[in-house]
């Protein structure tokens, strides 16, 4: 009888997680994704390795930035934390994948922002599943999209205009000049 109950307990369990939607994490718009990074490059995955962080990610990869878009410009190597164990969350990596990626900081290494969908493989220099104005996914040239994220990032960097503070007009009064005295004459 509890061998009956196991295995029913197993196949619902089973049946339970196909039946959830593949994709159950909200798919942020680009500009959420600039907004939320401290780090937008294109960059070849070197290595990866099978790790166990905390118990919330399970491989860390090595990536070579080959152009950075908004971030550290002297960084060589990256390392970032993947396979996360969020439900629904789909974040590996592969290595020798040329990528897209948007990082954000996790203790003194990085993870990708939003899971799987902060990170875009390239493929020649088309960026795969790319996202349109709608949310769409569509490819695109890596140029593009490079253009499109600089104009989100100049968006966000740039000050809010600010317009000189209204002060009521002044009554100007007249200079006042000191009163005239008449000197007397310098002896000779």
């Amino acid at each position: 009888m509890r061998k009956l109950a196991v295995t029913v307990a197993l196949c619902t369990l089973v049946l339970s997680a196909h039946a959830q939607a593949p994709s159950c994490l909200r798919v942020m718009t680009i500009e959420e994704l600039v907004r939320n990074s401290i780090m937008i490059g294109r960059a070849k995955v070197h290595k990866v390795d099978r790790v166990r962080y905390r118990g919330q990610y399970g491989q860390i990869a090595v990536l070579v930035p080959s152009d950075v878009i908004t971030g550290d410009y002297t960084i060589r190597e990256v390392n970032v934390l993947a396979h996360s164990n969020i439900s629904c969350a789909d974040d590996i990596y592969k290595e020798n994948d040329d990528v897209l990626v948007f990082l954000e900081p996790e203790d003194s290494l990085f993870h990708t922002v939003n899971y799987q969908y902060g990170c875009f493989l390239i493929q020649g220099n088309i960026v795969k599943d790319w996202r349109d104005h709608g949310n769409k996914s569509c490819d695109k040239p890596y140029g593009e999209v490079r253009d499109e994220i600089m104009r989100y990032v100049n968006k966000l960097h740039k000050p809010p205009t600010q317009t000189p503070p209204q002060t009521p007009p002044q009554t100007q009064k007249p200079p006042q000049t000191p009163p005239q005295t008449q000197k007397p004459p310098l002896p000779n």
